[in-house]
C-alpha cells in the first residue's frame, strides 16, 4: 500500500477509514519502533518532552470524562493543554483538543500529509509497516501537540492499556486508572481481574498511578504492579466524595483532598457518575503539582476547571428536556440507572440501541426496572455493528412491565426522535443511551434538528 496525499479534510477522512481494510493491529514493539523514529524527525521537533508532562488515562468506563476534567482543570489554571481522546462523535477533529478546541480541518490534513511521508520514509527501513486507524490517529496527535508548545498533554487509551498505542510513551507524569468493567472481553480477559491487569499495563516505573477504588479485585492488581514498578498509589474511593444536593441543572459534591479545603464543588451535570470522575481528575492534577511543582494549580484553579468542563452526550440535554448519555456496558448503564433513580421526577421516555458485542441483555433488564419510563422506543444503529431491532426488541417486551409501560421500533435514529417527542407527556423528559455510536449519530442530527422539529 503506497501512502496517498490528501488535498481536502474530506479527503483525509476518507483515506482513513479505507485504513482497516488493508491493515491489521500491529505488535506494539512495531508501533513503538515507528514512533521512535518519528522521535528523531526534523532535530528532534517531534519528541516526547514537546508534550510536557503527559498524564497517560486507561479505565473501561469514565475515562473521557476524567480526561475533560483533568484538561479543564489544567487549562483553567493557565497551562497550555491538549488532549488526545476516543472515539469521536461527529468528526474526527473532536480525538485532537488544544487549549479545550478541536483543531481545524487544516491542521488535520496538514498533519495527515506529514505522516504519509513519515511512513514512506519509514518503509526503506522497513518496507511491510503499515500503521492502522487508530495509530495513524495518535501519531498525527503527536505531530499536531508537538508543534502547538504544550505543556500537559492528556492520552486516553483507546483499547485495553498494555498493548495500547498510547503505550509507547516512554515518561508519563502521571498514571490514571478510571473504574474497571466487564467490556471488551474477547480482547481484555473475561474476568475483572484480567481486565485490571491489562488497564494496569500502562504503569511506568516510578512513575504515580490514581485509580478509582471500586473493586476490590481491580484495585489489588492494580496495586501488586505498582509495587513491583516502585509507583505511588493514590486511590480514591467512595469515602473520598459525597454528593450533597442534585438539581436540574448540576451537582453540588465534596472531595476530600489531601491538601485543600475545597468546600463545595458544582460539576455543571445531573450524571451522579461525574462526581466520581471529577474526584479522580482532582487527585490526580493534586498529584501533578506535588510531584512536579505545578504550582498555577489552586483550590480555586481546581474548583473553576470542574464547573466549567463540558463533555458531549454524558447527560448531556441537547434539546429541552432531551438528555443523551453515552452509556454502552453494564457498569455504565448501571450508573445511568442510578443518576435517574437519584434525580429524575416525573415519568420520560427512553430511546434505545445498542452495538451487537455488547451485553445488552442485562442493560435492557436494568433499563427495564426504571419505574419512571413510560415509552421505550428501540431503534438501529446502522452498518454491521448494530444489533438486530428485533432481537433487542423481544429483550425490552421480556423485561418490562406491560401494565405500565409501552414499547415501539424505529428502523432510522431520526425516526425514534420524532417519535420519543410525540409520545412522551407534558414536561416530561427524553432519555437516549445505550451505545456511544448512537449518541454520535444523535448529535449530529441535532445540528440541525430545531430546523426540523
Amino acid at each position: 500500500m503506497r501512502e496517498q496525499i490528501a488535498q481536502s479534510y474530506a479527503e483525509a477522512e476518507h483515506l482513513l477509514e479505507e485504513i482497516p481494510r488493508f491493515t491489521q493491529k500491529n505488535p506494539l514493539e512495531d508501533t513503538r519502533g515507528f514512533y521512535e523514529y518519528i522521535q528523531n524527525c526534523e532535530h528532534d521537533r517531534y519528541s516526547e518532552k514537546r508534550l510536557g508532562h503527559i498524564i497517560h488515562v486507561a479505565g473501561t468506563n469514565g475515562k473521557g470524562s476524567v480526561c475533560a476534567f483533568i484538561e479543564s482543570i489544567c487549562r483553567v489554571s493557565g497551562y497550555r493543554t491538549a488532549m488526545f481522546t476516543s472515539p469521536h462523535l461527529v468528526t474526527t477533529r473532536e480525538r485532537f483538543c488544544i487549549e479545550g478546541s478541536v483543531i481545524s480541518e487544516e491542521m488535520f490534513v496538514e498533519a495527515f500529509n506529514w505522516l504519509a511521508v513519515q511512513i514512506e520514509q519509514y518503509r526503506k527501513v522497513k518496507p511491510t509497516y503499515c500503521p492502522t486507524y487508530f495509530e495513524r490517529l495518535f501519531f498525527m496527535g503527536i505531530y499536531v501537540f508537538a508543534r502547538a508548545e504544550i505543556e500537559i498533554t492528556i492520552l486516553e487509551t483507546g483499547l485495553g492499556g498494555r498493548l495500547d498505542t498510547t503505550n509507547v510513551v516512554h515518561s508519563p507524569s502521571v498514571s490514571v486508572i478510571t473504574e474497571i468493567g466487564l467490556d471488551h472481553m474477547a480482547y481484555l480477559g473475561d474476568t475483572i481481574e484480567k481486565i485490571a491487569s491489562e488497564k494496569a499495563g500502562i504503569l511506568k516505573a516510578g512513575v504515580p498511578v490514581v485509580f478509582s477504588d471500586r473493586k476490590r479485585e481491580a484495585s489489588n492488581v492494580i496495586c501488586k504492579k505498582a509495587q513491583e514498578l516502585g509507583c505511588t498509589c493514590y486511590n480514591v474511593s467512595d469515602n473520598d466524595y459525597k454528593i450533597n444536593e442534585i438539581q436540574k441543572k448540576f451537582i453540588d459534591f465534596s472531595v476530600a483532598s489531601r491538601y485543600y479545603g475545597y468546600g463545595r464543588l458544582i460539576a455543571c451535570t445531573t450524571a451522579v457518575y461525574q462526581a466520581e470522575n471529577a474526584a479522580v481528575a482532582i487527585r490526580s492534577v493534586e498529584v501533578l503539582k506535588h510531584e512536579h511543582r505545578m504550582d498555577k494549580i489552586t483550590a480555586a484553579s481546581i474548583r473553576e476547571g470542574i464547573k466549567a468542563m463540558h463533555w458531549s452526550c454524558r447527560m448531556e440535554e441537547i434539546l429541552p428536556n432531551v438528555f443523551v448519555d453515552g452509556a454502552h456496558n453494564e457498569d455504565g448503564i448501571e450508573a445511568f440507572v442510578q443518576s435517574l433513580n437519584l434525580a429524575h421526577t416525573g415519568t420520560c421516555v427512553l430511546i434505545f440501541s445498542a452495538v451487537h458485542d455488547k451485553q445488552y441483555e442485562t442493560m435492557i433488564r436494568m433499563l427495564c426496572g426504571l419505574t419512571m419510563v413510560t415509552d421505550f422506543v428501540v431503534t438501529q444503529i446502522p452498518g454491521e455493528r448494530g444489533a438486530d431491532l428485533e432481537a433487542l426488541r423481544l429483550l425490552f417486551d421480556k423485561y418490562m412491565d406491560k401494565r405500565t409501560q409501552k414499547i415501539h421500533t424505529c428502523e432510522k435514529i431520526e425516526d425514534a426522535l420524532a417519535l420519543g417527542l410525540s409520545v412522551r407527556r407534558d414536561m416530561g423528559r427524553i432519555y437516549i443511551v445505550g451505545s456511544l455510536y448512537l449518541a454520535g449519530i444523535v448529535e449530529s442530527i441535532m445540528e440541525d434538528y430545531d430546523d426540523r422539529f
